[in-house]
C-alpha cells in the first residue's frame, strides 16, 4: 500500500516536472526593444519559430499540457489550440491546420511555427496576431488591426497615397501645413514607407511620426500643390490621401505658414483663464478658474524645464483680471507667444475634447505668408492687433492640437475666430479649450494629476514643435 502510494506520488511529481519544462517555463525577461505586445522570433533549420509562453502571453491564454499524449492545450477565451510535439498540425477549435513545420521542444519549451500566428481565428474574443518576418518578431495587434505598405499614383493633376487599413473610419488629418501635413491612422504600421516619389509627384517625402493612439505620418508636400483631401473607402479596406494641383471644391486648403526656420522665444506668457469671482465652468467638484492656474503652473515647469525662455504667469493666484489687464501684462513683457488656457462646456455629455480658437489670417499677407507685406500700410484697430499674427498663430494651434491628437487626447478642432483673450495682445497667440468638463471621460482625466500633468507635457511638446518650426 505505501510501495502504491510512493509510486503514485513519484507519477505526479514526474508529470508536474514535465508540465513546468513543456508548458510553464518561467517568463522570459524582456530584451531591449521588445514591448509587452510583442515577441522574438528564432529560426530553427531556416524557419521561424515562436516559443509557446510567448505565445500563450500574446494571447493570454492558460496552457493545459497532456504528458500521454505529448500535446499542449492552449485555451484563450472561447477558443482552443491544441499543439503536438513533432507534429506539423495544429487543432485550432475545430479546425485541423497544417503548420509546414513540426512542433518542437527546445530546451524543455515548445517552439511553435509562427506561421501558426497568421492562422488563427479572427473575432473579438481573441487578439490578433502578426507574423513581420522582415523584424522576426509576432506582434498582437490593437483592435483597429494594422497598416499596410502604402502605394503612390501620379495622374496629371494629382497625386494619391493609398494606404490599406483595417479601421478606415478611424484616418485623421491633425495638422494642415504643407510642409508638415499630418495623417493619423487606426492601427500599426507594418508595411515599409517609400523612399523614393515617383516623377511628378506632389508628395516630397512622408516618415512615421511617434503616436500614442494608431500610426502617424508626416508628409512634405509641394509648393505647387493646391489642397488635399482625405478619403475613406470602408468597402476596400483603405485610406486616400489625394493633393490636387488646383483648389477643387471638396478640397481642403493648406495652412498659412510663415518663413522657414526656428521661431525666436525668448518670453511666453500663460494666461490662466478666468479666476476670483469668475469661476468658469463648474461640473461637479471639477471648476474651470482651479483647474486653468493648475495647468498653467504645469506647462510653465515643463517649459522651463525644456528650453532657456522666459515664462511668465497672468495670473499665479486666484484673483480676477480684465481682459485688458491681460492683454497688458503680455504686452509689458513683450511676449513672442501667449497661450490662454480654458476648459469647455456642452450641453450634450458626448460632447468631448479639446478646441483652439485662433486670430483669422485676414491681415494682408505676402506669398511667403509673413504677417505684414513689407512697405505696406495697413492700419488695423489696436484691439485687433492680434490679426498681425494671425500666420504664426495658426502654425501654433496646428502645433499643439497635433500634439495632443498624438497623444490621444482629443478629439480636436480649429477655429479660425478672434478670441477674447487675444484682443489687444500684440503676439501669436490662441485661446485654447483643453479638454471637456461635461464630458465624463475627459472630466476624470484633467482632474487627476497624472492626466493634468500628461496635457501640460503635450501642450509644451506642441510649443517646442512651433518654435523649431522644422
Amino acid at each position: 500500500m505505501i510501495r502504491a502510494r510512493s509510486a503514485a506520488f513519484a507519477a505526479v511529481a514526474v508529470a508536474a516536472l514535465t508540465i513546468a519544462a513543456l508548458g510553464a517555463a518561467p517568463p522570459r525577461v524582456a530584451t531591449r526593444g521588445e514591448t509587452p505586445d510583442t515577441a522574438p522570433v528564432r529560426r530553427v533549420e531556416g524557419t521561424p519559430y515562436l516559443a509557446v509562453n510567448d505565445l500563450a502571453r500574446l494571447l493570454d491564454a492558460t496552457k493545459f499540457w497532456k504528458p500521454e499524449l505529448r500535446k499542449l492545450a492552449l485555451r484563450a477565451g472561447r477558443h482552443s489550440i491544441t499543439l503536438t510535439v513533432d507534429d506539423p498540425f495544429v487543432v485550432v477549435d475545430e479546425t485541423t491546420m497544417w503548420l509546414g513545420a513540426p512542433v518542437r521542444s527546445l530546451r524543455g519549451e515548445l517552439q511553435v511555427p509562427a506561421a501558426l500566428a497568421d492562422s488563427l481565428p479572427s473575432d473579438s474574443t481573441l487578439a490578433r496576431l502578426y507574423f513581420d518576418a522582415r523584424r522576426d518578431r509576432v506582434i498582437r495587434l490593437p483592435a483597429s488591426g494594422r497598416i499596410g505598405t502604402p502605394a503612390i499614383s501620379v495622374s496629371a493633376g494629382a497625386t494619391r497615397l493609398v494606404f490599406p487599413v483595417d479601421r478606415p473610419d478611424e484616418a485623421l488629418v491633425v495638422a494642415r501645413s504643407r510642409e508638415h501635413l499630418r495623417i493619423r491612422l487606426g492601427g500599426l504600421f507594418t508595411g515599409v514607407l517609400p523612399d523614393v516619389m515617383p516623377p511628378g509627384s506632389l508628395l516630397r517625402a512622408v516618415r512615421p511620426i511617434p503616436s500614442s493612439i494608431g500610426s502617424a505620418f508626416e508628409l512634405q508636400v509641394a509648393r505647387e500643390a493646391g489642397g488635399f483631401r482625405l478619403l475613406s473607402d470602408a468597402t476596400g479596406r483603405r485610406v486616400v490621401l489625394e493633393l490636387t494641383r488646383e483648389s477643387l471644391p471638396g478640397v481642403a486648403a493648406f495652412a498659412p505658414e510663415g518663413a522657414a526656420g526656428p521661431r525666436p522665444l525668448r518670453v511666453i506668457v500663460i494666461d490662466a483663464g478666468h479666476g476670483g469671482n469668475d469661476p468658469g465652468v463648474i461640473v461637479g467638484s471639477a471648476v474651470e478658474k482651479d483647474l486653468t492656474l493648475a495647468l498653467a503652473r504645469m506647462v510653465r515647469s515643463e517649459l522651463e524645464l525644456r528650453m532657456p525662455a522666459r515664462v511668465l504667469l497672468t495670473r499665479d493666484a486666484d484673483r480676477a483680471l480684465t481682459t485688458q489687464q491681460r492683454a497688458e501684462i503680455a504686452n509689458r513683457s513683450r511676449a513672442d507667444l501667449v497661450l490662454s488656457l480654458h476648459f469647455d462646456a456642452f450641453p450634450a455629455a458626448q460632447a468631448r475634447g479639446a478646441t483652439a480658437y485662433c486670430a483669422p489670417a485676414t491681415y494682408v499677407a505676402d506669398e511667403r505668408g509673413d504677417a505684414a507685406r513689407p512697405g505696406a500700410a495697413v492700419l488695423v484697430p489696436w484691439r485687433d492687433v492680434a490679426v498681425r499674427h494671425a500666420v504664426q498663430s495658426r502654425a501654433l494651434a496646428e502645433a499643439v492640437l497635433s500634439a495632443m491628437e498624438l497623444r490621444g487626447e482629443g478629439p480636436t478642432r480649429l477655429r479660425d475666430r478672434m478670441p477674447y483673450a487675444m484682443l489687444g495682445v500684440n503676439a501669436p497667440g490662441m485661446l485654447l479649450e483643453c479638454a471637456t468638463l461635461t464630458s465624463p471621460a475627459d472630466r476624470e482625466r484633467v482632474t487627476q494629476a497624472a492626466g493634468l500633468k500628461e496635457l501640460a507635457s503635450t501642450i509644451a511638446d506642441g510649443i517646442l514643435a512651433w518654435q523649431r518650426n522644422e
